[in-house]
């Protein structure tokens, strides 16, 4: 029984530090990529709408904020009459569903 607790501690321990080292590998890739061109502000924009998309903080994954964020994304979504898709809400995220629906009243 001491055993099996020893255990779970040690896997616990480990996911702890795995989940800090992905945090931190998250933030140098993003000062590696250089914010100063468009695609690096782009490409910051889209990896922020994957982590909340999925919850993920600091401290580990939150799957209430990942739900609250995905409510408000796809109420947004829902209002322009699109499907209420994970693909849909990141265009809107990033845009791309606000430009195609200028152009389309445009014409």
């Amino acid at each position: 029984m001491m055993m099996i607790l020893r255990i779970c501690t040690i896997i616990t321990i480990l996911e702890y530090i795995y989940q800090a080292v992905s945090i931190k590998e998250w933030s140098l890739v993003g000062r590696l990529q250089g914010v100063d061109t468009m695609s690096g502000a782009f490409n910051d924009k889209e990896e922020q709408f994957d982590r909340l998309w999925d919850g993920i903080t600091p401290k580990g994954t939150n799957r209430t904020k990942a739900f609250k964020f995905r409510q408000y994304i796809l109420e947004h979504v829902r209002q322009t009459r699109r499907p209420l898709t994970r693909a849909n809400a990141k265009k809107y995220w990033m845009g791309q569903l606000q430009k195609e629906i200028k152009e389309s009243e445009s014409f």
